[in-house]
């Protein structure tokens, strides 16, 4: 089975990156070369929305600690949306969710982050 992506710039330095499929050994390639371009340093945010992710496999687990070390190392930081349960098993497996936020949805992300930036403009003031 083949993987599709979908790459969304929500806001500038901020992206939410859609699986639909499986990320493993015959599709990492292709998704490494996708993601690769954000891998800049005006990136500060990137939301990967496992919500239709049926497998990952340790080479999908490796671009998305490339991605995730890559972010942090930047200031920035990488979320998880709607982890399937298989999913999130390997992940836990593996000690990734260390440090990551898991949101159930897009809106649920959304939310968060409007009242974290609210907060912190109340807090200039």
């Amino acid at each position: 089975m083949a993987l599709n992506t979908k790459i969304e710039n929500r806001m500038p330095g901020c992206y939410v990156i859609k699986f639909i499929g499986r990320l493993d050994g015959t599709t990492y390639e292709d998704f490494d070369a996708k993601i690769t371009s954000l891998l800049i340093p005006e990136t500060k945010t990137i939301m990967f929305d496992m919500t239709n992710l049926d497998y990952i496999s340790s080479m999908g687990l490796r671009i998305v600690l490339k991605v995730r070390k890559f972010v942090d190392g930047n200031g920035g930081s990488v979320h998880m949306i709607n982890m399937q349960p298989q999913i999130e098993k390997v992940f836990k497996i593996a000690n990734m969710l260390h440090g990551m936020t898991i949101f159930r949805s897009i809106k649920e992300a959304d939310d968060y982050f409007d009242t974290v930036q609210k907060n912190v403009l109340y807090a200039l003031c």
